[in-house]
């Protein structure tokens, strides 16, 4: 199979799928009609007659086509959905150690990613959508969106430590530099709600360890201003149109 060096203005494109689902997706075929297809020498990719039923292809990158006819996927509607993510799912469409994700958790039809990244054992608010442009716009740096997070530490957090931890610390384990960010101390000192616009790898747990503290468990409780509710862990809904429309304009009420 030749492949396209890249895919044209415009198109939409995704991951590598099998080609009888990208035909069945097409409204070609059903999968093992299409299976048929393929054999029969009816299908042509890049340019090639393709006779193998097992190939995947890549929408919006490779050229697909049947009877003379290039085909598209449809356009997929725009969905936005809020997760409470348990512990131990990785936030990924695809695992190559065949963990689980949380796509696991998402019964839709729609090819939905997250929006940025939560560790495997920090649970919480966590968006999933198929709407590139907005999920672009949140996770860019220059948003300011709101993170806010609850973090159980080992020992209690000293107060006069409080403004070290606002107002923009060096992470010990690299040097990097954070920006201000908000905090408070619940729990006489053994749980910390954290407030920030950025999103360093392991960024609130590298703060806590730059201090002396160890995180034993992590929270996001909220995202742009969009909380859990009554979602438990492993639940999940739609967005409502007023919640999306509010993420649009730079993030939900708090």
């Amino acid at each position: 199979m030749k492949n396209s060096s890249s895919s044209s203005p415009g198109t939409k494109t995704g991951p590598a799928i099998r080609i009888n689902k990208y035909l069945a997706l097409c409204g070609v075929a059903s999968r093992r009609a299409a299976d048929r297809l393929v054999e029969s020498g009816q299908v042509m990719v890049n340019g090639c007659i393709e006779t193998t039923p097992g190939i995947a292809i890549r929408p919006g990158v490779d050229e697909v086509v049947v009877g003379g006819k290039i085909l598209a996927l449809p356009e997929e509607k725009k969905v936005y959905i809020l997760l409470n993510k348990p512990r131990n799912y990785i936030t990924t469409n695809r695992d190559e150690r065949n963990r689980e994700t949380v796509l696991d958790l998402v019964d839709v039809r729609e090819r939905v990613f997250p929006v940025g990244r939560l560790d495997r054992k920090t649970t919480g608010v966590l968006l999933l959508t198929n709407d590139g442009e907005l999920a672009h716009r949140l996770m860019h740096p220059s948003s300011g969106v709101d993170k806010e997070y609850l973090a159980e530490l080992d020992l209690p957090f000293q107060a006069r430590q409080l403004s070290v931890l606002t107002s923009g610390m060096q992470l010990k384990d690299t040097g990097e530099k954070t920006s201000p960010c908000k905090a408070k101390i619940l729990q006489g000192g053994l749980q910390v709600v954290v407030t920030l616009h950025e999103g360093k790898n392991h960024q609130v747990r590298r703060m806590f360890r730059s201090l002396g503290y160890e995180v034993k468990k992590l929270e996001r409780t909220a995202y742009a201003g969009l909380r859990a509710g009554r979602l438990r862990r492993g639940e999940w809904r739609y967005l409502t149109s007023v919640e999306v429309e509010q993420l649009k304009r730079g993030g939900a009420s708090p």
